[in-house]
């Protein structure tokens, strides 16, 4: 021990002021940031996964009988989205396929977005 009384309590001072926690809350910081990120993804992707599940029939109906239930329209799409639960495998996924392409003219064409 070749320190001075007055060296030992600036060592102690020095000491007392070094946070021995600083790493650890950190990365339990880091570690929220992740774990908050990853909830988000997760929830973006059960919306995306709900969201395709519905048939694009049902989608192209709703916008239309939206704007206006009585329209020819509206009438039409309730006739192609009753075929396209009822029919077999293949006609179903063939009238789907068109209504999936009746959503992208109209959001190509006109802008619209049909959720």
């Amino acid at each position: 021990m070749d320190e001075t009384p007055e060296q030992l309590e600036q060592i102690r001072r020095e000491a007392d002021q070094i946070d021995i926690h600083h790493y650890r809350r950190r990365f339990r910081t880091f570690k929220a940031i992740l774990v908050g990120a990853g909830l988000a993804g997760l929830t973006w992707l059960v919306l995306i996964l709900a969201d395709s599940r519905r048939n694009p029939c049902q989608r192209v109906r709703d916008h239309f009988c939206k704007a206006d239930p009585t329209s020819p329209q509206c009438r039409s799409y309730e006739v192609v989205l009753h075929e396209s639960e009822d029919e077999g495998p293949s006609m179903r996924a063939n009238i789907r396929a068109q209504c999936q392409s009746k959503i992208e003219s109209l959001h190509e064409e006109q802008g619209i977005t049909v959720r």
